[in-house]
């Protein structure tokens, strides 16, 4: 797709995680991109901008179900406005789940080649700011969730024989695990896990940041596994499955839980459930963060 050596900007909004760098972006790109669609990245010492083109229309690079954060890197404004500028041809555009300092670039950019654009509210991520402690968090969230979350945890010990998260940070027989319960997922989610989703996943796992995590009882098949990443700020929560027939015992929020006091415990600072408005985020202490879409035509 493109040279994965970079200038090593960063970011121009903040705690995006790996959403804007080119590995991640090449992966998804290897197994979703459409038969029209045509990779192009902006780069130099200024900044970066990976863009697709697909006919006369202009995006950003990647599926915005799979790309939960957008961000220039750098300072790309000028980049992107000679880009504008001198491209030669009229062409819709359109700047899915952009952070404000994110859309800031791009609106620049419009601003600055002379064109007119639309931007409006898009999506939202939900996104726990971490206190110092658990116990901190606890009391955060409110009686009634503090006592359900210990609650849960209670019945999954009594139901399961005990409580075990264990971590994995490459493929192996646990993400065979997260794909067989992703498919027993209800509806669309359960339709998602093709077979080039699992390679994507495969691909992501095997990169540094990447790992499972995986919530156990008293025996070795997991009751709920997700896959996310982490860096110095936190915590991205990028996919996650459990067993339906362990419904009872709420195997998902028990994990999570888990991880938000893991988190809470490495020093991280925020636990990004990215995009998606699901009330169990928000009873688990979220905040909505909002994203933005930038479109017109030049």
């Amino acid at each position: 797709m493109f040279d994965t050596r970079t200038y090593g900007h960063r970011t121009a909004a903040e705690r995006v995680g790996p959403f804007a760098t080119r590995g991640f972006l090449a992966t998804v790109w290897r197994y979703t991109a459409l038969p029209g669609q045509v990779p192009l990245l902006l780069s130099d010492e200024r900044g970066e901008v990976a863009l697709v083109e697909e006919g006369d229309h202009l995006g950003l690079l990647g599926h915005e179900d799979l790309v939960d954060y957008r961000s220039p890197l750098g300072d790309a404004v000028d980049l992107l406005a000679e880009h504008f500028r001198t491209s030669g041809r009229s062409r819709s555009f359109r700047f899915d789940s952009l952070p404000s300092a994110a859309a800031d670039v791009i609106t620049g950019a419009l601003d600055r080649a002379g064109l007119g654009y639309r931007k409006a509210p898009h999506a939202e991520t939900a996104v726990v700011d971490l206190p110092d402690t658990f116990d901190e968090y606890l009391a955060a969230i409110g009686k009634k969730q503090r006592h359900e979350a210990r609650r849960k945890r209670r019945r999954f010990v009594g139901e399961m024989g005990g409580l075990r998260v264990a971590t994995f940070e490459e493929p192996g027989p646990v993400l065979d695990d997260f794909f067989r319960l992703h498919r027993r997922s209800a509806g669309r989610k359960g339709r998602f896990m093709t077979d080039p989703m699992e390679e994507m996943f495969t691909e992501l796992l095997s990169t540094d940041g990447w790992r499972l995590d995986a919530l156990y009882g008293e025996n070795d098949l997991p009751a709920a596994v997700v896959i996310g990443y982490s860096d110095t700020d936190g915590y991205y929560l990028y996919n996650s499955a459990y067993d339906p027939d362990l419904r009872h015992v709420s195997p998902g929020v028990v994990l999570l839980t888990e991880l938000i006091a893991a988190t809470i415990a490495a020093g991280g600072e925020v636990f990004d459930f990215l995009k998606g408005s699901e009330p169990y985020k928000f009873r688990m202490g979220a905040r909505p963060r909002p994203l933005l879409v930038v479109e017109g035509s030049t």
